[in-house]
């Protein structure tokens, strides 16, 4: 019985550290460049050793490649159902500006990341082919639904390709303008991606988000 209360007990152990690191080198690299933040830094800023860090992450890539893909579990746009209302999709978009905001540091470095990490290059490839192809059916899915009216199936890609851009590189823009880049400031991404369903949206589209809480 002791040796089973021990082994759970390590295995939190483990489990904390390594969140404890991850907690760390997210606080680190959202308030400077990555390249700024070494593993020693990321692992003061923990309360563990070099050694510690080491022995649950290769390297500074390997913790960049497991918040990337916390980032998109939290998400879970993949996963996730299609939206039954305008409200829901409104309020989903507003909760993933949050969680994009909380990992802020990889919308601000994508490009830079993965010139510099092939394996996560890959990664947000597959997920960005991925995300391209549901967004192609969000968009579907509201057409039979009666949300939107869209004239020919080509403003389909031009629409699901456009959001893209604003979800990728909303942050950027705003900092190639020299502008700072505060958590409202990146949230308005919402507003913007919503403005571009604005032409095809339907009367009852319209009063329904006339009415939404958020």
């Amino acid at each position: 019985m002791l040796q089973s209360v021990r082994a759970i007990t390590l295995k939190e152990g483990f489990i904390g550290t390594k969140e404890r690191i991850l907690e760390a080198a997210l606080a680190l690299f959202n308030e400077k460049e990555t390249q700024s933040a070494t593993t020693n830094h990321i692992a003061k800023a923990a309360g563990v050793s070099p050694g510690n860090l080491y022995y649950h992450f290769k390297n500074k890539e390997c913790i960049i490649r497991h918040l990337y893909r916390r980032m998109t579990e939290e998400v879970g746009f993949e996963t996730r159902p299609l939206p039954e209302s305008m409200c829901e999709l409104k309020s989903y978009c507003s909760f993933v500006a949050g969680v994009w905001w909380k990992y802020r540091f990889f919308r601000r470095e994508s490009l830079f990341l993965m010139r510099r990490d092939p394996e996560l290059a890959r990664m947000v490839a597959a997920d960005n082919r991925a995300w391209h192809g549901k967004l192609l059916s969000l968009i579907e899915h509201l057409r039979q639904k009666g949300y939107l009216l869209l004239p020919a199936d080509d403003a389909y890609e031009a629409l699901a390709d456009t959001i893209m851009l604003y979800s990728q590189f909303w942050v950027p823009y705003l900092t190639s303008l020299g502008n700072e880049v505060d958590e409202a400031a990146a949230r308005m991404v919402t507003e913007r991606i919503f403005g571009l369903f604005g032409p095809y949206l339907s009367e009852m589209a319209e009063e329904e988000l006339a009415y939404c809480r958020e």
